[in-house]
């Protein structure tokens, strides 16, 4: 849901800080004012790549949503496997909604996954699978929510990100076809094979310079 603040009397603007030779304070020293580029995230998760960890300003952003964009179903899951180990390992409860192949359980669980604390879900249809995705997000029980599908129009990642901010929750949408620039999603990662790993162009992160280019190896290159 989009809010508009519109209001026809705009409060003087406050004086600014001044310390005491009279000197104006350095913008960082001013709480709320935006410092542009650079600025940490308020909270996020490892993904166990501290390449990706430098790129995107401390890992995966909590209570937003992130987009993985692969050229192939499935491609891309081997950077989400660090955070399912991590979560479930911490009492937290973690989904995949319709992934575009069963779960291998040992593999999970040799990485580290508790398995008893990951939900697989196998839905009928797109609108049971955006439903569930929604609800979990929502729920505060999950601390990360992976979900399969076509690209999202923009009310439907309208939902999901609301859906991750009011449950703190880390969502991610997979995406074998990209689309264009008009998402809403925090983090937006381009995926695609390399010749040790997985090469990921940052497209999107708030905060940081679009465009840099990391590589992952990924040991667990079909695990879903």
């Amino acid at each position: 849901m989009l809010l508009e603040l519109a209001s026809s009397h705009r409060p003087a603007p406050a004086p600014s800080p001044r310390r005491g030779g009279g000197e104006s304070a350095p913008p960082a020293s001013i709480p709320g004012v935006w410092r542009g580029l650079g600025r940490a995230r308020p909270e996020s998760e490892p993904t166990g790549f501290a390449a990706l960890d430098a790129a995107l300003l401390g890992g995966w952003p909590v209570g937003a949503l992130s987009q993985l964009v692969g050229g192939e179903a499935g491609l891309g899951f081997s950077i989400v496997v660090p955070l399912l180990a991590r979560l479930t390992q911490a009492g937290r409860h973690a989904a995949l909604v319709a992934p575009p192949y069963i779960p291998y359980a040992p593999a999970l669980r040799d990485a580290g996954v508790e398995l008893q604390r990951l939900l697989w879900i196998a839905p009928q249809d797109r609108v049971d699978a955006l439903w569930a995705a929604e609800q979990m997000l929502r729920s505060g029980v999950f601390g990360a929510v992976a979900l399969w599908s076509p690209p999202l129009d923009a009310p439907v990642e309208r939902r999901l990100q609301l859906a991750a901010e009011t449950g703190r929750s880390i969502g991610m949408a997979c995406h074998s076809v990209g689309y264009g620039a008009h998402s809403i999603a925090a983090v937006r990662l381009q995926l695609r094979t390399a010749a040790t790993g997985l090469e990921i162009e940052v497209l999107r992160c708030r905060g940081a310079r679009p465009g840099q280019r990391v590589e992952c190896p990924f040991p667990l290159r079909r695990v879903a």
